[in-house]
């Protein structure tokens, strides 16, 4: 039941050979799937209206300690959600003034937190009390050494997360601007500890393996989530009111859709500590809303 109603260059592009295209299953879920878990047909554990303030809301992760961060879509600011009442905790931003860009994603890692825009620029700072401004590094994500191609030239990014196993963030693609990239939905990884893109471990993913399953025309991911159980990555697509999972390597195991009652924009994805599945929706002229997934026992 619903508990409460409270409170979003080409040339090197071409020299991606070593990039791992998926061939994983075209539709259905296999047995490794850890989506079935989920029911998105009935009503989820809660569905929560967020304060006023966090309408823009749109990448969403989880802390080490199992709490719960979002972001402004134009602001630099972080917000620290209580997902199980659907309230604000507190908030801070980076700069002063506050950084504005097009942020479209947010992970951390190593006590640091890091947002990231639809252009392919990371941005790193510490957490900061309620109310605080911090300094910030940022970050020109490109595909040379001397980042005279940004990863923004490819796509139009929308989703971040931290894989602790390879420690790599996962830049996802929402919108190919290159023709290479037409036709798959590709995830980039950024090491942590060398600041670069991995290039030979871009995976690109045949567009058909999520809008056969869900006979949809196009699938445009929209958040990324890691699901700490399996390993296995999770993708939103607000557009589609979608979900799917894949392994790290890219095969897709699972695809469905989300309830369009539950879900207007979902734009962000996170996974709590005890596997509750977290799906935040941006308001746009309404309230944005959280909404709780319990898996099955």
């Amino acid at each position: 039941m619903i508990v409460g109603i409270t409170s979003k260059n080409t040339s090197v592009i071409a020299g991606l050979l070593l990039v791992s295209i998926a061939m994983g299953e075209a539709h259905g879920q296999s047995d490794s799937s850890s989506l079935g878990r989920y029911v998105f047909e009935s009503e989820p554990a809660a569905h929560w209206r967020l304060p006023g303030r966090l309408r823009e809301i749109s990448g969403l992760t989880i802390t080490p300690d199992n709490r719960l961060l979002g972001h402004d879509d134009e602001k630099a600011i972080i917000y620290e959600i209580n997902y199980v009442a659907g309230e604000l905790v507190k908030s801070w931003a980076f700069g002063y003034p506050t950084a504005m860009d097009d942020f479209e994603g947010i992970a951390v890692a190593d006590g640091q937190v890091f947002l990231i825009t639809s252009t392919g620029r990371l941005y790193e700072g510490a957490e900061g009390d309620d109310g605080d401004r911090v300094l910030y590094n940022t970050y020109e994500l490109g595909l040379r050494h001397d980042h005279t191609s940004s990863l923004g030239r490819q796509c139009e990014i929308e989703g971040l997360e931290f894989d602790p196993d390879d420690r790599t963030f996962l830049i996802l693609c929402k919108t190919p601007w290159v023709e290479e990239l037409g036709g798959y939905v590709t995830i980039f990884r950024w090491s942590l500890d060398r600041k670069a893109v991995v290039e030979d471990a871009t995976v690109m993913i045949p567009l058909d393996r999520f809008t056969n399953p869900l006979q949809e025309k196009r699938f445009q991911p929209s958040g990324i989530a890691r699901d700490p159980l399996t390993g296995n990555y999770y993708l939103v697509a607000a557009q589609q009111a979608a979900i799917a999972e894949i392994t790290p390597e890219g095969d897709v195991v699972a695809v469905a859709h989300l309830s369009g009652e539950f879900h207007k924009q979902a734009e962000g994805v996170a996974f709590a500590a005890d596997a509750t599945l977290i799906i935040g929706d941006e308001g746009g002229s309404k309230r944005a809303r959280l909404t709780l997934y319990q898996p099955a026992r």
